[in-house]
């Protein structure tokens, strides 16, 4: 094979492995395990915080990869109970679904203010 014909199929290529980085976009909830089995979303327990997940907006539950991403812990706790939206990828191996997530932004932070017309 010739360099000049080599070329376009190089370019399929690398740009096939650039668009296979791009992280996966998810909308959902940052709960404790128990209640993100039971669909427990506004009303978990604090004493159920152990073992945060993310529960998707479809209902699928995936462990949180800290290793795999580069958020802390602290934003986890900032997040717990609310509605996010993250970027990350999601792994799924032997252990089941896992995400390691790269952002987390909180869709509608406490305190926000909503007004209203009357």
């Amino acid at each position: 094979m010739s360099i000049k014909r080599g070329w376009p199929l190089l370019a399929v290529l690398l740009a096939g492995s650039a668009l296979a980085e791009e992280p996966d976009r998810l909308q959902g909830h940052i709960l404790g395990l128990q209640c993100a089995e039971q669909g427990r979303v506004g009303e978990c327990y604090l004493k159920w915080a152990d073992n945060v997940v993310f529960r998707s907006a479809a209902g699928e539950i995936l462990r949180i990869d800290l290793a795999a991403g580069g958020i802390k812990q602290e934003r986890l706790d900032e997040a717990y109970g609310l509605e996010v939206e993250l970027y990350g990828k999601v792994l799924r191996d032997g252990q089941g679904a896992r995400v390691g997530i790269s952002q987390l932004n909180i869709v509608k932070p406490p305190g926000s203010k909503e007004f209203f017309k009357g």
